[in-house]
């Protein structure tokens, strides 16, 4: 049968004008499962014609397989085509070659005389001739349906993309627009596309406009924000992008917008609520201060500062300690380390320091501030409270209960009134966090945003860029670099990956592999790609410990790591330098951990970075981790690298540490937990080999719910000759694994909805005890694998993947033996 959506050629015109090139009486085109096509002889049943097609398509080359006398022939003599009504005594044919070199059908000429001489020269090469014209117009059908459906498929993507999207000629007429873009000025594109921009956005957008348009035709790429033409309040961010001809000249203006509506209005509503806070805060009488979620002190108002007689951000983080009077710091850390650890509100009275030298009672108080929607904390809010005469009022007191029964009535009354006040201050306080968790939120918002934003813009200029560029070969029929604008696409969409992954290693969230390391030879095998990154200028030196313990992470996101801290090193030595890279077993102590939150006493393998640049400030490093904070120039720094090492070292259950001082170098230290087994020893695959393909027809079962990615895998593990069974949804390949049946492997993604890869696994194991299993993720919670450690058979590949990669690891896992 032939594929759905698919033309085919005249096959009956064909098989006529067989009949009449070769002069016998019947003629007709055999498609397997289906029906003939042609003259067919009377009393030729189905299977006598497939028989017939068979034996010709076998016996066919480059010139038609000819059988003179189908009576004398074994193969055919006790055929009812030829014993019976139809009486047939000669057959010839070939096979029509389809679009992938695979035969469609079979062209038979048969006539009830035998013909010792067969086919003519002649007669077969016209034969032939047919045969090769009906393949190359099945071909040619095929190749205009699949340039149909790219370009509606462009045209889908453009009109689902949240952006406006249209094309100018060198006369300023608009050739292409999405939905998207018409609407913006009330119009639909048939009324836009063939219309000139000056009629389009009107005189007054036009003359804005003009001297833009002519920088953009000069060949410069030009960005601005523009209102929206009704004058409703929107805006949108437009970028006119210019592109060159064969010629090298502009020949026209691909026109890219999005709305900014939204990100304009949360800007100035962040403004808004940052000043409100701010201006209730700093008129609080009590000591206000904040945290990020692990404790990181970032805010205190003014009342701290005239109370404490610190410099203003000298406080910050942990530089609170200096204040705080030593015989308190152990309850006080236990405490918060427990709040902090279950989110129950803070509160410890304790002395702090004075500006005057004087330790003074205060009441502490945090509480946390959750996401409504996930209820995870997303900040910290306190309060410090003078109570000094309230704690001394108590000692006396207890001291002097007796002597003194009339003054405590009046502390009891003092204290009745501080109470009232304090609960008065609560309430009111509790009115600022909410404001302030708003503020705090939108700031989050505003930074990520306008971070990803400005790096996936420009991703998505290169991928809608290269599109519309093939979409554009396409209509004009060329075909010349259609795979060289493939290849940008791909490339800009590997770049997005690639940020993807930055980000989820920054929120702890990317899925790791992690195995047993020896640091010290994963540094080694580093030597010559880091000497190649860091160039002729710069010295590098690797001082590795002896007797260095194993840690356990994975292996390629601490290359990424080191690798990132070079790099960073490098450019911090722009005249040349040394870069020093150390191994050593380090163990932190109580004392130490006590003042990093979130750190765990223990042994760790520690690998530090350092460098002879100018050092960083204190303000600097107290940023360094910020995502999209960095202090090289625009467009030469993402400011993802240190906050994705962050990431790595918090989700491997480690810790990193920046020591600097201004002019003098860097030493960026990363600790990574010891680990008491052996190391993984894996080989690498080998580059340059072809994709490995299925030697004895090895089936492979393809659990995935999104229907485009499991065709996508289905398709590619076919091509490679293993047979593939397909399930939507966890229950169903449950099913298909308790029913008996070879399965050689299970590829399974693990975020399915209701029953998930791991829990449909951990059910079908029941079954089929050493089952091997392909774990897809693009996310870490989605892992789910308790201690993070995969049971034996079992690995992960983390999305998007390349099909390559993939298809290695699918050979590598079904024979062990394979690298």
């Amino acid at each position: 049968m032939r594929p759905a959506g698919i033309p085919e050629p005249d096959l009956a015109g064909t098989a006529l004008l067989a009949r009449i090139v070769c002069g016998t009486a019947f003629a007709l085109v055999h498609r397997p499962g289906g029906s003939a096509v042609g003259s067919s002889p009377p009393g030729l049943s189905p299977d006598d014609a497939a028989a017939l097609a068979a034996l010709v398509a076998v016996g066919a080359g480059t010139a038609p397989a000819v059988v003179p006398d189908l009576a004398r022939d074994r193969r055919t003599a006790a055929l009812a085509a030829v014993t019976g009504r139809a009486a047939l005594r000669f057959c010839a044919g070939l096979p029509l070659p389809g679009p992938d070199g695979h035969s469609l059908a079979t062209l038979l000429v048969l006539d009830g005389d035998a013909r010792r001489d067969g086919l003519t020269a002649e007669q077969a090469a016209g034969l032939v001739a047919l045969a090769d014209q009906a393949g190359r117009e099945w071909r040619l059908a095929r190749a205009l349906a699949a340039a149909r459906a790219d370009r509606d498929g462009l045209r889908s993507i453009t009109e689902a993309a949240p952006a406006l999207i249209a094309a100018l000629d060198r006369d300023e007429v608009c050739r292409f627009a999405n939905g998207n873009f018409s609407r913006w000025f009330g119009r639909e594109p048939a009324q836009v596309v063939g219309r000139p921009l000056r009629a389009i956005v009107g005189e007054d957008f036009y003359a804005a406009r003009r001297p833009l348009l002519a920088r953009a035709f000069a060949g410069e790429a030009v960005s601005f924000e523009s209102p929206h033409p009704g004058a409703d309040g929107r805006h949108a961010l437009v970028r006119y992008v210019p592109h060159r001809g064969p010629d090298g000249t502009v020949a026209d203006l691909h026109l890219l917008g999005v709305d900014i509506s939204a990100e304009k209005d949360a800007r100035a509503a962040l403004a808004d609520s940052a000043l409100k806070f701010r201006a209730i805060a700093e008129s609080m009488p009590q000591m206000v201060w904040s945290t990020l979620p692990d404790g990181y002190h970032d805010y205190y108002n003014p009342r701290w500062y005239e109370f404490t007689g610190m410099p203003e951000g000298s406080t910050d983080g942990e530089g609170w300690n200096a204040i705080f009077h030593p015989a308190e710091q152990p309850e006080a850390w236990r405490r918060w380390r427990h709040s902090l650890s279950t989110g129950e509100p803070y509160e410890i009275e304790y002395r702090l320091r004075r500006h005057d030298g004087v330790y003074r009672w205060v009441l502490g108080r945090a509480m946390p501030i959750r996401n409504p929607e996930t209820g995870a904390i997303e900040r910290w809010f306190g309060t410090c409270t003078d109570i000094d005469d309230q704690v001394r009022a108590r000692e006396t007191l207890a001291q002097r209960r007796e002597a003194l029964e009339a003054q405590v009535a009046e502390r009891t009354a003092a204290l009745a009134e501080s109470n009232a006040r304090l609960t008065a201050e609560m309430e009111e306080r509790a009115r600022i966090e909410e404001a302030l968790r708003q503020a705090q939120k939108m700031e989050a918002v505003g930074q990520l945003t306008g971070g990803i934003a400005h790096d996936f813009n420009n991703l998505l200029t290169g991928i809608v860029g290269s599109l519309d560029l093939m979409q554009t070969r396409i209509n004009e029929g060329r075909t010349e670099n259609l795979t060289r604008y493939a290849g940008l696409a791909m490339a800009s969409a590997q770049r997005a990956a690639a940020l993807t992954h930055r980000l989820l290693a920054f929120a702890r969230r990317q899925p790791l592999e992690a195995r047993a390391v020896d640091v010290n030879r994963l540094v080694s095998s580093m030597d010559e790609l880091l000497r190649r990154t860091l160039g002729e200028r710069v010295q590098l030196e690797v001082v590795v410990a002896g007797g260095l313990w194993l840690t356990l992470c994975d292996p390629n996101q601490l290359e990424n790591a080191i690798l990132n801290l070079a790099i960073n090193a490098r450019d911090a030595m722009p005249e040349g330098g040394r870069l020093t890279i150390e191994t050593a077993n380090a163990h932190l102590d109580d004392a130490y951990v006590a003042s990093e939150i979130g750190v765990r006493a223990g042994q760790y393998v520690c690998v530090g970075v350092s460098d002879t640049g100018g050092g960083m400030a204190p303000e600097v490093i107290q940023r360094a981790f910020d995502p999209f904070f960095t202090t090289k120039p625009l467009g030469q720094g993402t400011g993802l690298g240190l906050s994705m090492i962050y990431g790595f070292a918090k989700q491997s259950d480690g810790h990193v540490r920046i020591y600097s001082e201004f002019g003098a170098g860097a030493t960026v230290k990363l600790y990574l937990p010891r680990h008491a087994g052996r190391a993984a020893d894996e080989t690498a695959p080998a580059a340059g080999l072809p994709v490995p393909r299925a030697e004895r027809g090895e089936t492979v079962l393809v659990v995935e719910d999104d229907a485009t990615v499991r065709s996508l895998i289905g398709e590619a593990l076919t091509e490679l000759g293993y047979r593939v069974i397909e399930a939507p949804d966890g229950p169903e390949g449950l099913r298909i694994l308790e029913e008996p049946g070879r399965i050689d492997l299970v590829v399974t993604d693990v975020g399915l909805p209701g029953l998930n890869g791991r829990r449909m696994i951990d059910e079908a194991l029941a079954a089929r005890p050493h089952l091997r299993v392909l774990f897809i993720t693009g996310y870490a919670e989605n892992a789910a694998f308790g201690n993070g450690h995969l049971a034996p058979g079992m690995r992960m590949i983390t999305k998007p993947f390349a099909i390559d990669a993939f298809a290695a690891k699918v050979r590598s896992m079904i024979e062990p033996g394979l690298p």
